[in-house]
């Protein structure tokens, strides 16, 4: 009786390890003839528009018992392995009609020779008169295959230019000049012009250094990847340029001229990014920029400055140049709500940001040369502080009492006060990024694109006002500039 009951034991496993043989070689089979989506768009396809081949396989899949609501020979796709040498026919992977597909197993198994044969090229199509050599001589239309996205792309930053996925980063462009040394993350960046208030490279007059210091660690594991800091403070400096001005400068001669001045006393530049513990992606923003001095205390090369006249009607309704200004920037600064939204988590290759809060900009008009009649016909006339150090003119008692009507040019209506920006960054193999920007009503654009690899860029940032244009804007002003961009 022993002798059964063992045999009968080891029968039984003979069987299961057969059955487990049989389904393991049927797994393995479905797995490398099953190919995932994804994968699929990275080999080559191409759709077929031979009416008599679409014919076929449709009547193919139709008589093997495929829905015909899902079949279309209008769309069918022809999925192949790749060959190094192109003289070679391809390996037909799938075939696809509609919304149904046949494997590769399936295919030789249902189709004839002769039809797979023309699809991957080894048989001619045309037999009265076949190609020279092999090739696919019917009628279709090759799809594009996708270059898959690499491990560096594809993880998320909030700022292409301040990358936190790298130990080392150098930026430079005409725009700004960034550094970043070790995983502190610390970044110390020159920037020229004051995009916050719409006016790019030196079109405010003025170009800044800022140190970038984070001050609270993001602890979050879900977001800490992509906003390693939850606090991150700004101090610097702004200084005032003179380039630019009557657009004097041979290199760049094509870009529109400076109309806008700084100040000479400098400028304190502060700000924050503050991400919100509870939910990292949300935050606030502040950037602040104030003159460290007033104007009447200092004293400047009458060269260095743009100017334009004040012109009024006299009595007799004749125009008539009363004074010449300058216009300087003052305070300014932006505080803003803003939201980082990744499309994908898993792969972080598109990321849109939005920004929305208020600014402020400040522009004074500083009398730098005026003539006018007095009432009894004599000319009275000084040089301000920014021409002759000699005079003060803040003890004129003309100048005081401010006979031509000096403006300061500050916000006065709700558009004035509106901050609202929108960001858009691809990191796919081709990384690109577009921003649209409104603030002081004056809309300004960037875009950059890639020229070589993910380390030379070009970039170009265009701003026109939205409201009436004041003396010293100008209605469209466009600057583009190399980029390079290295990381460690």
């Amino acid at each position: 009786m022993r002798k059964y009951f063992l045999l009968l034991i080891l029968t039984l496993s003979l069987l299961s390890v057969k059955n487990a043989e049989a389904v393991d070689r049927r797994l393995i089979i479905d797995s490398l003839t099953n190919i995932d989506p994804e994968i699929r768009k990275y080999f080559p396809r191409w759709k077929v528009c031979e009416t008599d081949l679409q014919i076929q396989i449709y009547q193919g899949f139709r008589l093997l018992g495929f829905d015909e609501t899902l079949l279309d020979k209008g769309r069918i796709e022809v999925l192949a392995a790749p060959h190094n040498d192109p003289s070679l026919p391809f390996d037909i992977l799938l075939i696809t009609c509609g919304e149904a597909s046949m494997k590769a197993n399936e295919v030789d198994a249902n189709f004839g020779g002769n039809l797979i044969g023309i699809l991957s090229g080894d048989l001619p199509f045309n037999v009265m008169n076949p190609p020279m050599e092999l090739k696919r001589d019917y009628c279709f239309s090759d799809i594009p295959p996708e270059i898959p996205i690499t491990a560096s792309q594809a993880i998320a930053i909030t700022s292409f230019l301040e990358p936190t996925n790298v130990t080392h980063a150098f930026t430079i462009s005409l725009f700004e000049q960034g550094i970043k040394v070790g995983n502190s993350g610390f970044w110390l960046k020159n920037m020229i012009g004051n995009d916050d208030i719409g006016y790019p490279f030196w079109s405010a007059g003025e170009s800044k250094i800022i140190l970038k210091r984070p001050l609270y660690v993001n602890h979050d594991s879900k977001t800490s990847d992509r906003i390693p800091f939850l606090i991150n403070a700004y101090l610097g400096g702004g200084y005032r340029i003179s380039s630019g001005l009557n657009n004097n400068n041979n290199v760049l001669s094509w870009v529109t001229g400076r109309k806008l001045n700084n100040g000479p006393g400098g400028r304190i530049v502060a700000g924050m990014d503050f991400n919100m513990p509870f939910h990292p992606q949300f935050g606030l923003n502040l950037n602040l920029e104030m003159p460290m001095r007033e104007l009447r205390r200092e004293y400047a090369k009458y060269e260095d400055y743009y100017n334009y006249d004040i012109i009024s009607l006299d009595d007799a309704g004749i125009p008539k140049k009363m004074a010449e200004v300058s216009p300087i920037l003052r305070a300014s600064g932006v505080f803003a709500l803003f939201y980082n939204w990744w499309l994908d988590n898993s792969n972080p290759e598109n990321f849109i940001r939005t920004d929305f809060g208020i600014n402020y900009a400040e522009v004074r008009e500083v009398p730098r040369e005026f003539v006018y009649d007095t009432a009894n016909s004599k000319i009275s006339s000084f040089r301000s502080n920014f021409i002759d150090p000699n005079i003060k003119p803040e003890n004129h008692p003309d100048f005081l009492t401010n006979p031509f009507n000096f403006k300061t040019f500050k916000p006065n209506e709700v558009g004035d006060w509106i901050y609202a920006k929108v960001e858009y960054r691809n990191q796919a193999t081709w990384p690109f990024g577009v921003s649209l920007q409104y603030s002081n009503q004056i809309l300004l654009s960037r875009i950059y694109i890639p020229l070589l690899g993910d380390w030379f860029y070009i970039e170009a940032k265009y701003a026109t006002p939205l409201r009436g244009l004041r003396p010293y804007e100008v209605k469209n002003f466009f600057m583009i500039s190399p980029v390079l961009r290295l990381t460690i």
